[in-house]
């Protein structure tokens, strides 16, 4: 073979060599680019599958758990227990408080001003201040009040004796845009001597000191403010205070209720008792109410309605349940009979109010007499008497009527002298007396 022969099949064979070569490498580059792309299939395909799990789970909700939560036979929680591994469960020691709503209104009314005897835009005639107020209504409304000024004392003349026994009610109104920064309003019941001045200075006099205000720090138009305090001699002995949600901005029409019993008060707004201090008066003769209100904006104003002032009957509730006997001769009859008179419904609803939220207490009811009349005919007409009004409470509140007991002590036991009209009244009673 000649050197040109030679020279061809070696060229040959390289490039041979050289394309075997570059297509093995294609090989193996494909094999690769292939096993690459069988690895990503797989991945998009799980990955493709979680995606779409989730999204269902999105968009359809955990089917799994709302299978769950639907089959019909699956057991709960109870609602009175407590699992301790779970710190979302109720507490087994959740309860729901209830409280009477123990507010009655003295019967026997000492002052009462409505302001119709006021012209609309004057300062009434029957109150004194050091400041400026003026009567109004409010469009669509006949009510009448007492646009209090900023910056004020005011008292009504008429009010002269808060005795022992005493409630005082008002309506009170507040505007919905009341300031934080504006004062409150001071409810001052107190001891004055010379009624011309002292009710300059209500703070400073004996007696007992309710503040409001409607708006609490941070301005929540829900949370106000209230404060108490008394003075004796002098000196403050009793002062609190608390945020609450019973007067506010967005609360802001109300009825408050005072009840003084000998040296308590209770304080309600609308139903809710705020305060029951049972050391708040002295032996002081309180015999005036003063209204005061704090400094403010233009417009930082207070309304009163509907004031009234009357005696109280004794608190037979809490004297019985405290003191285990309740007397009275309020419960009157018909002259010579048994049947009750139609005023004398709520002190007997009261007793049974005290029976009906106290299911284990029991009492003696026992009827007296005046000495009127023969020594049997007064021993009957007591023990029906006293019948009568067992037969009131069971009729009118589910009370068992084992649980009341009848007797009748005729005017063997009289508590005043039977010489006068008064003392016989006095001896006309009904008792009733816890029994242990």
């Amino acid at each position: 073979m000649n050197t040109k022969k030679l020279l061809i099949v070696a060229i040959a064979l390289l490039l041979s060599t050289t394309s075997q070569a570059q297509f093995w490498k294609k090989v193996a580059d494909r094999a690769s680019k292939a096993a690459e792309e069988t690895v990503l299939d797989k991945v998009d395909e799980k990955t493709s599958k979680k995606t779409s799990k989730a999204m269902d789970t999105i968009f359809d909700g955990d089917t799994k758990n709302q299978k769950k939560k639907s089959i019909p036979n699956q057991k709960q929680p109870s609602s009175d227990k407590t699992d301790s591994n779970n710190v979302n469960s109720s507490p087994r020691s959740k309860r729901t408080v209830k409280s009477a709503k123990d507010f009655m209104p003295g019967t026997k009314v000492l002052y009462s001003d409505t302001f119709s005897n006021d012209a609309i835009g004057d300062f009434p005639v029957a109150w004194n201040t050091n400041a400026s107020a003026e009567v109004v209504t409010f469009e669509g409304e006949d009510t009448r009040w007492l646009k209090l000024a900023h910056s004020g004392l005011y008292t009504p003349d008429g009010i002269t004796d808060i005795s022992e026994n005493a409630t005082f009610e008002f309506d009170l109104y507040v505007g919905e845009d009341y300031s934080y920064f504006s004062g409150g309003i001071s409810i001052n019941l107190v001891e004055v001597n010379d009624r011309s001045k002292d009710f300059m200075k209500p703070n400073k006099l004996n007696g007992v000191h309710l503040w409001l205000h409607p708006t609490a720090v941070g301005s929540r138009s829900d949370t106000g403010m209230v404060h108490i305090s008394n003075i004796v001699e002098g000196s403050k002995i009793i002062e609190n205070r608390k945020d609450f949600s019973n007067f506010s901005r967005s609360n802001n029409l109300v009825h408050v209720s005072i009840w003084r019993q000998k040296t308590r008060i209770r304080i309600y707004i609308d139903d809710n008792k705020i305060w029951d201090l049972p050391r708040a008066f002295s032996d002081a003769n309180y015999n005036s109410i003063v209204f005061s209100v704090g400094k403010g904006g233009a417009n930082a104003h207070f309304y009163v309605a509907n004031l009234r002032l009357a005696v109280a009957g004794e608190d037979k509730r809490h004297a019985l349940l405290e003191t285990g006997e309740f007397e009275t001769n309020e419960i009157l009859f018909d002259v010579g009979k048994a049947s009750i008179q139609e005023s004398s419904f709520s002190i007997l609803n009261e007793i049974g109010v005290v029976l009906n939220e106290n299911p284990k207490l029991k009492i003696n009811i026992i009827g007296h007499t005046d000495s009127d009349g023969q020594i049997s005919t007064n021993q009957l007409l007591s023990e029906m008497r006293a019948k009568s009004v067992k037969e009131y409470i069971t009729d009118n509140y589910p009370i068992m009527g084992n649980r009341l007991k009848t007797m009748g002590e005729g005017a063997s036991k009289p508590v005043a002298s039977n010489d006068s009209n008064e003392g016989k009244r006095k001896n006309r009673r009904v008792q009733f007396i816890k029994v242990n």
